[in-house]
């Protein structure tokens, strides 16, 4: 198992830039008529991806009341040969090309299935995975048939996936028009969008969005309880996500003092550096919260 130090990774800021080099061309979608090219960055992802230095960790969420270990987050960790660790907020938002993007769902989506199969295997009780997909990639219907093939292969139900897309005016579009959810519907996985409520939300959306579970963006939790004014913006959401019949999950619990304010909400589900840090080794994580 690796062990490295998740909490110190390196900065990009100083080996690729921003700089928009075109490296290589990629056709990514045959119904495009101007494929993007690739920037260093991407270019140099895929080489990583394709060359071993990527692995996976997971994080816990747990359920307000009790704190039982309840859906898992896969997350993507690059060890670069010459920068060291680098963690995915510094290489994955400056990934623009579809290609890349879907290269890197895909990858993730392989690793979960291959170490829920292991956990299959050993007749460990198995729980959700979510799995962080951009929106655009999300509702191809390639992407979908990809994933249920990837599944399959690894004979992991539909059911242990969920597909995380990441809040933005685009995704709230995409997820409200159910024809380009129904491809993940067929495949049994889950839906999910993530970092909810942080400027680029669309209120009006909402219930209109082909959803399971909204995660709420850390920074709404990061005033609680201290700031009467942040207390009352939380209960509202959690409140209408409730009505709503959407699961929520707060994410950036930090405190006891968080803790105890969620317990009004017990079927509110959790995420943060209180409970646990993200680890390599599926197996291991679901052993650590077996244990009596």
């Amino acid at each position: 198992m690796l062990s490295l130090d998740y909490e110190k990774p390196v900065s990009l800021a100083t080996t690729f830039g921003m700089r928009n080099a075109c490296a290589e061309q990629t056709d990514w979608d045959d119904s495009r008529d101007d494929p993007m090219a690739l920037n260093e960055l991407e270019s140099r992802v895929c080489q990583g991806l394709r060359a071993g230095e990527f692995h996976l960790v997971f994080q816990g969420t747990y359920r307000a009341a009790g704190g039982a270990l309840v859906r898992l987050e896969a997350q993507a960790r690059w060890t670069h040969p010459d920068y060291g660790l680098l963690l995915p907020g510094i290489f994955m938002m400056p990934l623009e090309h579809p290609q890349v993007a879907r290269e890197m769902a895909l990858f993730v989506i392989d690793g979960v299935c291959r170490e829920l199969r292991d956990c299959l295997s050993s007749k460990m009780t198995l729980l959700p995975v979510a799995i962080t997909v951009p929106a655009r990639v999300a509702v191809l219907e390639s992407f979908a048939d990809d994933l249920t093939r990837i599944a399959r292969s690894y004979g992991v139900p539909g059911n242990l996936l969920e597909i995380e897309v990441p809040d933005s005016a685009d995704a709230a579009r995409l997820l409200s028009l159910r024809t380009l959810t129904a491809g993940l519907r067929f495949a049994g996985t889950g839906i999910s969008m993530g970092k909810w409520g942080n400027a680029a939300s669309s209120l009006a959306l909402l219930g209109a969005l082909d959803v399971d579970t909204v995660t709420i963006a850390p920074e709404l939790m990061a005033a609680v309880p201290r700031d009467p004014r942040a207390c009352v913006v939380m209960s509202a959401l959690l409140d209408l996500l409730h009505a709503l019949d959407i699961r929520a999950v707060v994410n950036g619990v930090e405190t006891k003092a968080q803790l105890q304010w969620l317990s009004t909400w017990p079927q509110t589900l959790m995420q943060g550096f209180l409970f646990s840090r993200p680890k390599a080794g599926l197996a291991s994580v679901l052993a650590l919260h077996s244990e009596p």
